[in-house]
């Protein structure tokens, strides 16, 4: 017989659907579904995400969350009536089917509690900090205090803590003072079958050398640094244009930067596109960018899906060097690294990109079978699983 678990998400912006906004967190909910699938468990899933109305989880939720302080406050108090009335419908309807509940964390939500009160092991991914993030990176939050207490409490009382970095494991052990014994640090991975190059035809935006960006578009992602490297390698002849992907909060202020740049027309704002469209523009890349600044809480915690997604379909990447492009990123094999919020050392990584085009293609090339071998959700499932089932084991026995 096999093992069951139970995939929650209380976050009402976290969609699986193909129209979801946010991208990333999309991804890795699939993502995490595969890996235990791979690892030959039955899944079945409580996302409350797909539960709600297209404009809840779908394009403009964003700009709807942080609006101003009034409706962001109405929204932290719906969140919360909203979080114990799915803790409920999720027992209800997975409670005697599971074994395991794995729950990615959200703000202001808790669904696991109620499975752990019943016998079942909670385990809980957490992405980043979610009371810091949402107030201080994306101003969208107002119940700070309340929120940060109710993380903490779940990082508390989980059975397992799952961190996608090593610097997330050390907020959460070294400030928030969660036992280092119950956290596994499994980084995220990706669809090497989806994100295969072989299966799309590119959408090119430009005959030239173009750099290309996929996600939100938040301040920490690094692009005002890009466009303002892009400007000054234009003037110093390097023919590059960059096409962006995604929407978010910046885009009407970077926007207007390119024409301040001189460099509107070298620049795409493709907006957010339907989630089966993103493979066939990557494909229209020669490098993908992943330039995320320092955050200020003083750590880089993420771990980029647009890194493992630009890599599968075979694109050289040209990174901020954090620790986790640093473990997936061979310097000048698969990619170009830089120094975070280094505009001049932005500009060397690009322009050995850029001088090195006729490279690209074969660095591409071995970038996939690193990610494929490496990387994928299949090869994390193992990890995963692992981690979890010896945790667990120590716990029994102690």
């Amino acid at each position: 017989m096999k093992n069951r678990v139970g995939i929650v998400s209380g976050a009402p912006r976290v969609s699986t659907k193909p129209d979801a906004e946010v991208l990333g967190s999309r991804g890795r909910l699939i993502g995490i579904i595969k890996a235990f699938e791979a690892m030959d468990w039955e899944t079945q899933s409580y996302i409350v995400g797909d539960r709600m109305a297209p404009k809840v989880s779908g394009a403009g939720s964003e700009a709807i969350v942080s609006r101003n302080f009034f409706s962001t406050l109405v929204i932290d108090v719906v969140r919360l009536i909203l979080s114990f009335a799915n803790a409920r419908r999720s027992w209800k309807e997975l409670g005697a089917q599971v074994d395991l509940v794995y729950e990615s964390g959200a703000t202001l939500q808790c669904l696991g509690q109620i499975f752990k009160r019943h016998g079942i092991p909670w385990v809980l991914q957490t992405e980043a900090p979610q009371f810091y993030e949402a107030k201080v990176e994306r101003n969208a939050l107002v119940l700070t205090g309340l929120a940060k207490w109710l993380e903490v409490r779940a990082y508390n009382e989980c059975d397992v803590l799952v961190c996608i970095t090593e610097a997330m494991r050390e907020i959460v052990v070294h400030d928030l003072g969660i036992p280092l014994e119950k956290t596994l640090v499994v980084s995220n991975g990706v669809d090497t079958e989806l994100f295969n190059p072989e299966r799309y035809k590119p959408t090119r935006l430009f005959p030239n050398f173009t750099v290309g960006f996929v996600g939100m578009l938040y301040n920490w992602s690094g692009l005002a640094l890009l466009l303002q490297a892009t400007a000054e390698l234009r003037k110093e002849g390097l023919n590059l244009s960059l096409a962006i992907v995604g929407d978010g909060l910046m885009r009407a202020t970077w926007e207007a930067e390119t024409e301040s740049f001189g460099i509107k027309e070298h620049v795409a704002f493709v907006g957010r596109v339907e989630w089966e469209e993103v493979p066939s523009y990557i494909a229209g890349f020669d490098v993908g960018f992943s330039g995320q600044k320092q955050m200020e809480i003083g750590k880089m915690y993420l771990s980029p899906l647009k890194l493992y997604e630009y890599m599968s379909m075979a694109k050289p990447v040209v990174a901020s060097a954090f620790a986790d492009a640093h473990q997936l990123v061979f310097e000048g094999k698969t990619g170009f690294l830089f120094t975070p919020d280094d505009k001049d050392d932005l500009k060397r990584a690009l322009s050995r990109a850029y001088h090195q085009r006729e490279a690209l293609h074969g660095m591409g090339l071995l970038a996939r079978q690193e990610v494929v071998a490496y990387h994928s959700w299949t090869a994390r499932g193992k990890k995963l699983v692992d981690g979890i089932e010896h945790i667990l084991a120590k716990q029994a026995s102690a």
